[in-house]
């Protein structure tokens, strides 16, 4: 019986030692079992942040695509019971770039045809005059037809047919563009080409080649080339007294606007991101609308953003009107020809440039909506201030004009260059339009910044905010 006892009280705390093992082990276990899920919880939790950033990244690219591109215009008119309207790429990556819609027209004779609803990227690369005549409906010529498939060379074409063959030259038109579908090899090749023909005029710096399915750019000249050419042969026009100057003549001029989107002055863009523009024109909130021609335009290239920076000349006297230059800076780079700044004095005599949308008529009340331009000749120091005995000329100003006045910049032409052409043609902005005594008044002339006396504080503040 006592060797019993002591076997059931060995027993006993066999048991009760693996029970406490047993626990040991669980504690151990669960701590173990909690750590895990403290680690998968917060994986858990990182996961959909992760997630959360992935669609915000989608979300702002998406948003940048649209907004890429102006608002739709307005419903065209009906054409074989169709209806187009357009938008058109404002971004510099697919400039030129429209995006076509149509729709079915709302008329009873037109419910009867079912026809798609149709949106495409198409790239008309024609500049020529006779383009938007083209497109008109003819006596002569059928309607276009549609537009083929974007083809796997990145093309599409239209054809419309010859109805009277005795007037025709040929017995049918075709019309080439480039297209491309978003997210695609044509939609790089494409943009490429638009980017290359806008600088092809100018310098020609990239040629685009397709090698190993990749898009290789060549740069091929020199950064001293790549400013100051317009895009076609100067024309005697002017702003007083003048007429409609050639449209995208002068690339880099940009219309400032006011926080009332009001054309109020001119500027140059001298730099992908920077344009050059009187004080006097500096203001809270300014726009800057670069390759703009009329102003009413809905359909053109035009590129219109806010100022990010405002550099006056800290120097500027609003009595005197002296060191009358600033800068601003844009939020971003746009490829659009830039003018050159002067490397040198210009002389007396020499005929320059000036253009903007100010007043043709002292008389008139508003500045005129499309773009306008004049040739005006220097003036020496010593016939300005004659000309001007009531006002301070500093050596920082300098003057240009006609003695009768037949050309002169007027209210609203304010910060716009004067533009002067070396031998080879290419211009450098000489001047910035400042101030003057009535506009295109006898031997009185138009009052300039002198620019190359900033070329320094230009650099400066170009390079400290680059």
């Amino acid at each position: 019986m006592r060797m019993r006892g002591v076997e059931f009280v060995v027993v006993l705390l066999l048991i009760l030692d693996f029970r406490t093992a047993l626990s040991k082990n669980r504690h151990h276990n669960t701590w173990f079992n909690n750590s895990q899920s403290i680690d998968h919880q917060k994986r858990m939790e990182s996961t959909p942040k992760l997630e959360q950033e992935a669609n915000l990244n989608i979300y702002s690219n998406r948003s940048a695509t649209e907004n890429s591109y102006t608002e739709w215009s307005k419903w065209g008119r009906c054409i074989n019971c169709l209806q187009r309207r357009m938008k058109v790429c404002i971004h510099h990556k697919c400039h030129n770039s429209r995006m076509y819609e149509e729709r079915e027209c709302h008329k009873k004779r037109c419910k009867r045809k079912k026809k798609k609803l149709i949106a495409f990227h198409i790239v008309h690369t024609n500049t020529s005059s006779s383009y938007l005549t083209k497109q008109a409906p003819s006596v002569i010529w059928s309607k276009w037809s549609k537009w083929t498939e974007c083809s796997f060379s990145c093309r599409t074409y239209r054809i419309r047919n010859c109805k009277k063959p005795g007037r025709c030259h040929k017995q049918s038109q075709t019309e080439y563009a480039y297209c491309y579908h978003e997210r695609t090899k044509c939609e790089d090749y494409v943009l490429n080409i638009v980017a290359a023909q806008q600088r092809s005029f100018l310098d020609k710096r990239y040629q685009y080649a397709y090698h190993n399915n990749q898009f290789i750019a060549r740069e091929s000249r020199s950064k001293a080339d790549q400013c100051g050419l317009t895009f076609s042969k100067p024309r005697m026009l002017k702003i007083i007294g003048g007429s409609e100057a050639q449209r995208y003549k002068w690339p880099w001029h940009a219309a400032i606007l006011n926080q009332f989107k009001e054309v109020f002055c001119g500027g140059t863009l001298i730099a992908p991101k920077w344009v050059l523009t009187a004080s006097h024109c500096v203001r809270q909130k300014l726009r800057v609308r670069l390759l703009a021609h009329d102003l009413r335009s809905t359909e053109g290239n035009d590129i219109e953003m806010s100022v990010s920076k405002i550099f006056a000349h800290p120097s500027f006297e609003l009595k005197t009107v002296d060191n009358d230059i600033a800068l601003l800076m844009l939020p971003r780079q746009v490829r659009v020809p830039v003018a050159c700044l002067p490397t040198k004095k210009p002389k007396a005599g020499q005929l320059c440039s000036v253009m903007g949308w100010g007043k043709i008529h002292t008389s008139d009340m508003f500045g005129v909506s499309v773009l306008h331009e004049a040739k005006l000749p220097l003036v020496t120091h010593k016939r300005c201030r004659k000309a001007y005995k009531e006002f301070l000329i500093s050596t920082n100003m300098m003057c240009a004009g006609w003695r009768s006045g037949k050309a002169d910049t007027c209210a609203g032409d304010s910060g716009g260059g004067l533009m002067c052409p070396n031998r080879k043609k290419i211009y450098s902005i000489q001047g910035i339009t400042s101030f003057g005594d009535g506009c295109g008044g006898r031997n009185k002339f138009g009052i300039y910044t002198a620019v190359y006396n900033y070329i320094d504080w230009i650099r400066y503040i170009i390079d400290l905010h680059t």
